[in-house]
């Protein structure tokens, strides 16, 4: 009798993938090779300027996965910040820009169903060359949905950081210096929330008193011996003038100049706002105060003194209580004030700011002058990507 069948494995070689076919060209060797990069579709309706830097930042986590990659955002351009937000994603991007955003919302499933091949019925043509598919923005590998774009994550590699453009990077430098921020000794940048923003007029849990934080100037100049550089907007309450501060936020459309400082500052001190946003999109080290949302201990140099949240038994939650008492959500914690109503919340101290001040000077004492600004790391690719991001949450609280 003939030997019972067995089997045998065959490894393709090159002349298989001369073969056209859409399984060839879309389900093996993404981001490989700039013939075939990773492409990645991310619809950005969020206007809140954290929350456009969130998604971005994610976006990158992702696409920076792969060595080839093209991301392609589609967005209504209502708010001056957003171009010079996008200007930051340091990967291959392309960009769709809406009339409104009800024609964003227009783009939906269908869109992506572009044909494996070349013509359309009655008259289909070959299967379509790999240029073609590149340029179609149909044909995309995954699309980052709205509802998905603000997880909250703490991935198991670290975080990749947006990039100051090299062609504008050394100007940036020049109007700091011009603005009388002296390149020869260290700063930090702070920021808190004001409810008087004109593209978010909305009071929330996160509002600080400008009294409270403000002393933190004076304090790293004349204790420190370092310099303050204050982000956020025109509208925030007004300091005077004095050597060793810079007020970005009274300047109008600086986004990208403030991006430039929070990329070469040696530490940040930040309630609770937008602008703590660019600072963990940054890679910088943040001291966050106030803070009031778990989201805020996914980034890998974040160190944390949160608000104190008092329940109507008189207990205090604060740093790892509230943490584990589910409180640690902005969101959470208003329904749970709207139901009972003698819930208190006692914002940090100004003397509990300077102190998490120390703490950052002495965490960050390697760095003497203007930090590095953050680079891609050298990784090897894997070309791949787990979604849902997987990792632990693993908050540093600051122990005064």
């Amino acid at each position: 009798m003939p030997s019972r069948p067995t089997f045998h494995e065959h490894v393709e070689g090159p002349k298989f993938f001369e073969n056209k076919t859409a399984y060839h060209y879309f389900r093996l060797g993404h981001g490989e090779s700039p013939d075939r990069p990773f492409k990645l579709f991310v619809p950005l309706t969020n206007d809140a300027f954290g929350d456009f830097i969130n998604s971005l930042h994610l976006a990158l986590q992702i696409a920076g996965r792969f060595e080839h990659s093209v991301t392609t955002f589609a967005m209504f351009n209502n708010r001056p910040y957003k171009m010079e937000l996008l200007a930051l994603y340091p990967l291959a991007r392309k960009l769709i820009l809406t009339k409104s955003h009800e024609a964003l919302d227009l783009i939906n499933l269908k869109f992506f169903d572009a044909p494996h091949r070349q013509g359309a019925p009655p008259d289909v043509g070959d299967y379509r060359e790999a240029p073609d598919i590149i340029a179609d923005v149909r044909w995309q590998d995954f699309v980052l949905l709205p509802n998905t774009q603000q997880r909250v994550f703490k991935p198991e590699q670290p975080l990749l950081p947006l990039r100051i453009p090299a062609d504008v990077a050394p100007d940036l430098h020049r109007r700091l210096i011009q603005l009388g921020l002296d390149d020869r000794r260290w700063f930090c940048c702070m920021h808190y929330r004001e409810a008087n923003y004109q593209w978010k007029y909305i009071s929330n849990i996160r509002d600080c008193d400008p009294d409270v934080y403000l002393p933190l100037i004076d304090y790293v100049v004349d204790r420190l011996g370092g310099q303050v550089v204050r982000l956020g907007h025109p509208e925030m309450r007004d300091h005077p003038p004095r050597p060793g501060f810079v007020d970005l936020a009274k300047l109008p459309d600086s986004t990208m100049l403030q991006a430039y400082a929070v990329s070469r500052a040696r530490f940040c001190v930040s309630g609770s706002g937008g602008a703590n946003c660019l600072m963990h999109a940054f890679d910088a080290p943040v001291g966050l105060v106030d803070s009031c949302g778990w989201f805020d201990c996914a980034y890998q140099h974040a160190f944390l003194l949160t608000l104190t949240v008092v329940t109507p038994s008189g207990q205090s939650l604060r740093q790892d209580a509230l943490f584990e008492s589910g409180l640690m959500n902005q969101r959470a914690l208003q329904i749970a004030m709207e139901r009972h109503l003698e819930i208190q919340i006692v914002k940090c101290t100004t003397e509990e700011i300077l102190r998490v001040a120390d703490f950052m000077f002495d965490h960050t004492a390697a760095t003497t002058g203007w930090r590095d600004a953050p680079e891609m790391p050298l990784q090897p690719f894997d070309n791949s990507f787990t979604w849902p991001m997987r990792g632990s949450i693993r908050p540093k609280f600051i122990d005064l």
